[in-house]
């Protein structure tokens, strides 16, 4: 078990380190776009995201993480859009609960929602189907055992998703496209609007609460992220858990199975909450609780072509957790997938 959790000590910090390299000051490649074409030569198509859009993926299409998959599905398609499922092109294919055991399938329980419906039903993908379209990927846990597509015995306990502000370098280039000038002052201004307070800011990452008691000030955000202001803490929760729920559900199984002469012995559970204790020390699990439920933020900026002491917004990803969640979700993976 010690084994185990120092593999999550070592992801995390490899984690922590990947964000650091992307909140360089440096100036960063531009990515393509988000629904632009990937040819040498692109057709023009590049179209700035409107506040509508950004708004839209920050509260994910109406979508709340511990409803059902179902009660999301109905959200999103009242409102003319559609949630697929990433495990299989074939909506009718199952995996045998042992294959599911051994993690074959991480996909298996991830589901896509957009905010606009694909005309090819046999395209699966958590892309985006045109600039327009506002896609979340999302991740799902079983209530109990049985049908494990049923949408009603699906919970959402973390949703992610990536917005790209600029275009690409061949738009930049042949269509003459210019950057968008658009900072990341101008993404927190909308995060604020929306009830989302920024509470944490220790070097590689952001960490955002709906309806939180601050908002931190860090300084000039039109600047590069390596001069912004930080906060002083000494823990870094929300961050972690977003490390941690990665190993749902493909590592859960490791977590719960126990081996004697490389033969699968019985899976002995123990709660998450008591081995997070047992690791970090007493009351850890509630430091996750008291900060888990958040949206951690991490971000790529550009140096501007008119003022190179303003960096533009890039590229956005958001990952949207909650501790209890976590918790609840192994909890749903052993009962379905291990418990005898």
């Amino acid at each position: 078990m010690r084994n185990i959790f120092t593999a999550f000590l070592l992801i995390s910090l490899l984690f922590l380190q990947t964000l650091e390299a992307q909140r360089s000051p440096k100036r960063a490649t531009p990515r393509g776009a988000q629904g632009a074409t990937s040819t040498s030569k692109s057709a023009g198509k590049f179209t700035a995201l409107s506040q509508q859009h950004i708004e839209k993926a920050i509260n994910l299409l109406g979508i709340k993480l511990g409803q059902t998959l179902a009660e999301a599905r109905e959200t999103v398609e009242k409102n003319g859009g559609e949630i697929i499922w990433l495990g299989s092109r074939d909506p009718n294919f199952t995996e045998s609960i042992r294959n599911l055991q051994r993690a074959s399938k991480i996909d298996y329980f991830e589901y896509a929602a957009h905010s606009t419906k694909n005309l090819n039903k046999k395209y699966v993908s958590h892309t985006p189907y045109s600039r327009e379209d506002v896609v979340i990927k999302l991740t799902v846990y079983p209530k109990s055992a049985g049908n494990l597509k049923d949408p009603n015995n699906l919970i959402i306990y973390k949703a992610e998703i990536s917005l790209g502000f600029q275009p690409s370098r061949n738009e930049v280039i042949y269509d003459k496209v210019n950057y968008v000038d658009y900072t990341y002052e101008d993404f927190h201004a909308v995060m604020e609007k929306n009830n989302y307070k920024l509470y944490q800011n220790q070097g590689a990452y952001l960490s955002y609460n709906k309806n939180g008691a601050k908002s931190l000030d860090i300084g000039n955000l039109k600047v590069s992220g390596g001069t912004w202001k930080r906060d002083n803490i000494r823990t870094a929760p929300s961050n972690k858990l977003t490390s941690m729920s990665a190993f749902f559900p493909k590592y859960a199984h490791s977590l719960l199975q126990t081996k004697e002469n490389g033969v699968d012995q019985v899976v002995t559970y123990k709660p998450l909450s008591e081995m997070i204790d047992k690791h970090e020390g007493v009351g850890a699990f509630q430091t996750y609780l008291k900060y888990g439920n958040s949206v951690v933020l991490t971000l790529v900026q550009i140096k501007s072509e008119k003022d190179p002491n303003i960096f533009l917004l890039n590229n956005i990803g958001l990952s949207y957790q909650d501790a209890n969640l976590m918790a609840d979700a192994y909890n749903g993976f052993y009962n379905a997938l291990y418990k005898e």
